[in-house]
């Protein structure tokens, strides 16, 4: 969501977290790799925008987990965070994750689907979400930035 743009109005409309192990994987590693979205998270979370919640491991998670072995230590770390604290939904892109996701009834919304809720609950303008779909155009499955684009015009 960071590289559509439309990341702080996400994080200035909804409570947003992100585990401890995604922090290290986004900002500490992003930052010395120089990658612009490190950058931009770290300030979501200086601001107050973003939330970063030390993960515990949760029985249900590890039942998950068991059988999804090719699963990052990022996506883990967030399914474990998603039934800590009871969240509504998981925002990812990793095909992967998306998959144990789907298969287990585990609310998540892809990041186009994002942007065109936002555009829906008058959050983005129809010019703030088509400039955002662009940013991540070559990021996102061909089909999913169609289908969004549509969504919005």
């Amino acid at each position: 969501m960071t590289k559509s743009g439309a990341m702080i109005k996400v994080a200035n409309n909804f409570e947003c977290f992100i585990s401890d192990k995604v922090y290290n994987e986004a900002v500490i590693e992003g930052k010395s790799r120089l990658y612009e979205d490190a950058f931009q998270i770290e300030d979501l979370i200086k601001k107050g925008k973003l939330s970063v919640i030390k993960t515990k491991k949760n029985v249900k998670s590890e039942n998950i987990l068991r059988n999804w072995r090719h699963i990052g230590e990022g996506e883990r770390s967030t399914l474990h965070l998603f039934f800590n604290i009871r969240a509504n939904v998981i925002v990812s892109d990793d095909q992967a994750f998306l998959n144990l996701l789907y298969r287990n009834n585990i609310a998540f919304i892809i990041p186009s689907d994002l942007i065109v809720k936002l555009f829906k609950l008058k959050i983005l303008d129809k010019e703030e979400s088509l400039s955002a779909l662009k940013r991540i155009k070559d990021y996102i499955r061909e089909s999913n930035y169609l289908k969004a684009k549509e969504k919005v015009t």
